[in-house]
């Protein structure tokens, strides 16, 4: 046993590596490999545990997902920007009192959280990711191999890493969670999927198969199910959080059309920028976009900079920091900034072209008010950028003879074979093998075998498998995109329209959007929102949302769409 103080100067007790109140009745028996039991720790000592280490009191949602994780039960917890997810695998990670293994897909991101955890000495986190220096991995690694690490934050591409899955699952320390970050990276329905996030489920089993925790802030119910199936979640809890901001005002502004593409686009987002009070964030296509916009703002007396990949490391931690804090009005940015840092006063939020899907945008547009104050959020609108995500989601399509190339590679191989070799024998590039790699991995048909490598199961009709499942996602792709489009044009409530996207129920009208503000809007959401039906050519989907004339209806195999209220009785849709 070992004991420590807590915000208040308190004595804890930390038995086996939890932190628990010393007058509390829970206690912690810690056995080898995840036979870590948690008898009877109750909420007075969750609730005392996040005010004395973290200094928090902990919010309902928090408090449902921390009964469910101490339980030794998997947790989906959708909450939305703002709402504190990191303080739930914090405080339960704590309470478990192992290691808690904690994957997270920005390394700007995995600094500000350890920074946050080890601030005040009490709480002892590393971090492993493709960007540190030797002598800091090699000093992460002996604190795990030494049991002395609370937490481990990991970069995605450490799961196919071979030193650091050595390191955790043959530590002295127990993994008692797994906890993902961003969690709708695990799904093809998601905006932003990352296949290296299909290895966790195989890293959980490797653990011992410990809780684990999957944590969002954008998942529509398709979003919520793939999370669960792909991590392979034992009846998960899921949690949804209310996704409304009603602080944050929702309009579109339409562009002109008698003006070229760019010029448009730039004219109305300026004039969006002047008419909305600052600090904002501005959300660009393009890089090309970013710092036209930019350099406008700057003409207006705005402290602008673009933000984008194209950019250096070091310019983007400058900027970044400048805007957190205050030096900078305005950012102009693509996608990547933002994600998981707290910048409470952002008071509008602009799209200077419609987004991927509504997901990216709830996401994006959850940054402004995140200190209760009104917000803006504006979507400059002209039906000519819709191109941009409707490329770049056919840029993700992988060609034929690639996959073939791959695939007769692998069954060539003689056993384990690494993501180079088989871009070399292949003669593909390595980023495509490494697409076919993960989509074979999804599909079951090959095995990841240590760092960046495979070795083959029966392949059996592997390519037909893989173009069906390509041919899938793209179907996906195709149908977020004209969510989002639709959105943009809607004349219905903006704050129902983007709610029942989520499946939640609004009573329009808001009141505090642009199609609210010129004319009353009927548009109600039925009691069938959730209801599964299945489609005579797309077979079974979820009604998102339903009013007198449309339905919405996320389906399994095409993505989402627009069907009339109709479909329900012409024999199109039955209920399931």
């Amino acid at each position: 046993m070992r004991a420590a103080r807590g915000r208040d100067g308190s004595r804890l007790a930390v038995l086996g590596g939890a932190w628990l109140s010393a007058y509390g009745k829970g206690n912690l028996i810690w056995l080898s490999g995840w036979d870590a039991q948690v008898a009877s720790v109750g909420m007075d000592q969750l609730d005392r545990l996040a005010a004395d280490v973290l200094g928090i009191a902990l919010r309902p949602a928090q408090r449902r997902a921390l009964v469910a994780i101490t339980g030794r039960g998997d947790t989906l917890a959708v909450l939305p920007t703002g709402s504190g997810k990191s303080a739930i695998y914090q405080v339960g990670g704590l309470a478990l009192g192992g290691l808690t293994v904690v994957v997270s897909p920005l390394i700007a991101l995995q600094r500000d959280q350890l920074r946050s955890m080890t601030a005040h000495g009490r709480v002892r986190a590393v971090m492993l990711n493709s960007a540190q220096h030797h002598a800091e991995r090699a000093a992460a690694l002996d604190e795990l191999g030494g049991g002395r690490a609370d937490f481990v934050m990991l970069g995605p591409e450490q799961l196919a890493n071979a030193e650091t899955m050595a390191a955790i699952a043959g530590g002295p320390r127990p993994v008692t969670l797994v906890a993902v970050d961003e969690a709708h990276l695990v799904s093809e329905w998601g905006h932003d999927f990352r296949p290296e996030y299909l290895r966790l489920a195989d890293v959980v089993e490797a653990a011992g198969r410990p809780p684990i925790l999957a944590l969002t802030a954008t998942a529509a119910p398709p979003v919520q199910a793939d999370i669960t199936r792909q991590l392979r979640m034992r009846d998960p809890q899921v949690i949804v959080s209310d996704f409304d901001r009603p602080n944050i005002s929702l309009a579109v502004r339409r562009a002109r059309h008698d003006k070229p593409e760019d010029q448009a686009i730039d004219d109305r987002t300026v004039e969006v920028v002047l008419a909305h009070d600052g600090p904002a964030l501005v959300y660009a296509l393009s890089h090309a976009r970013c710092e036209s916009l930019a350099r406008r703002l700057r003409l207006d007396a705005y402290r602008a900079e673009a933000y984008h990949a194209g950019l250096p490391a070091a310019k983007r931690g400058e900027i970044q920091d400048a805007f957190f804090a205050g030096r900078l009005d305005v950012v102009v940015a693509t996608s990547a900034f933002g994600m998981g840092i707290d910048k409470p006063d952002v008071r509008t939020v602009v799209h200077a072209g419609v987004p991927g899907s509504l997901d990216e945008y709830y996401q994006e547009i959850g940054r402004a008010g995140r200190d209760g104050a009104p917000a803006a959020a504006v979507l400059v609108y002209d039906p000519r950028t819709v191109r941009i995500p409707r490329l770049l989601a056919a840029r993700s399509k992988m060609g034929d003879a690639a996959v073939h190339a791959v695939i007769d590679a692998i069954e060539a191989a003689d056993g384990r074979i690494t993501v180079k070799e088989l871009a070399g024998t292949s003669q593909v590039g390595r980023a495509a093998a490494s697409r076919v790699v993960d989509e074979l991995l999804e599909l079951g048909l090959v095995r990841p075998d240590g760092n960046d490598a495979i070795r083959a199961a029966p392949m059996g009709d592997a390519f037909r498998q893989v173009s069906a499942a390509g041919s899938r996602r793209q179907a996906i792709l195709r149908s977020r995109i004209e969510a989002a489009r639709g959105y943009a044009e809607s004349v219905h409530c903006r704050r129902a329209e983007l709610l029942g996207y989520f499946g939640e129920h609004y009573e329009p009208p808001c009141k505090s959007c642009d199609n609210d503000d010129f004319k009353p809007t009927k548009r109600g959401i039925s009691d069938k929102s959730g209801q599964r039906v299945s489609h005579r050519l797309w077979g079974p989907g979820t009604i998102l949302s339903r009013d007198d004339h449309e339905l919405v209806i996320a389906f399994d195999s095409v993505g989402y769409r627009h069907l009339t209220a109709a479909s329900l009785t012409n024999g199109l849709l039955t209920v399931e």
